[in-house]
């Protein structure tokens, strides 16, 4: 029987455990911008989920809302990249597919990490006069780009690890 709870797997399964949470950051804001209105400031962001698949206001003026946001497909990938890496990842842990599978989740993980942040370029408004120029990287974003940076790192490592 294959051992299991070797130093590689244990980085691999780290490696995954960030993934997630950088997936799970996607209800987190992602873009964000603090108005100051006199000595008060206003902040308005917008989660990762509403920047990847649009958002609606409601309005008690417009029946079906007012729309803000459209769909991106460009900040819908970074999601969809950190969960094929976790499959990768545990595929890795598995040990199916050799030291491939590995570097296919480190790549995955590091293309979602870049991705996460350049959100606010891929952002699509919903009109042009909702410009988004005023707008920052939010915190959601700038975390779960970390994490799957970082989680890229860990499942890369294991392919450099000698085996006794």
């Amino acid at each position: 029987m294959k051992k299991f709870l070797t130093l590689g797997n244990i980085l691999v399964c780290c490696g995954a455990v960030l993934a997630l949470v950088s997936i799970l950051l996607m209800f987190a804001p992602a873009i964000s911008m603090t108005v100051s209105v006199g000595k008060e400031s206003v902040t308005s962001s917008y989660t990762g989920v509403q920047v990847a698949f649009g958002y609606t206001e409601a309005s008690k003026i417009a029946k079906d809302g007012i729309p803000i946001l459209k769909f991106s497909f460009g900040n819908f990938l970074p999601y969809l990249l950190a969960l094929v890496g976790i499959v990768f990842a545990v595929l890795a842990i598995l040990g199916k597919l050799g030291k491939i599978s590995g570097f296919v989740a480190s790549g995955c993980f590091l293309v979602a990490g870049v991705l996460f942040f350049c959100a606010l370029p891929m952002t699509i408004p919903a009109s042009e006069a909702n410009l988004l120029k005023e707008y920052t990287l939010g915190l959601g974003a700038i975390f779960a780009g970390i994490l799957s940076v970082l989680a890229a790192a860990l499942c890369a490592v294991p392919a450099f690890i000698k085996k006794n």
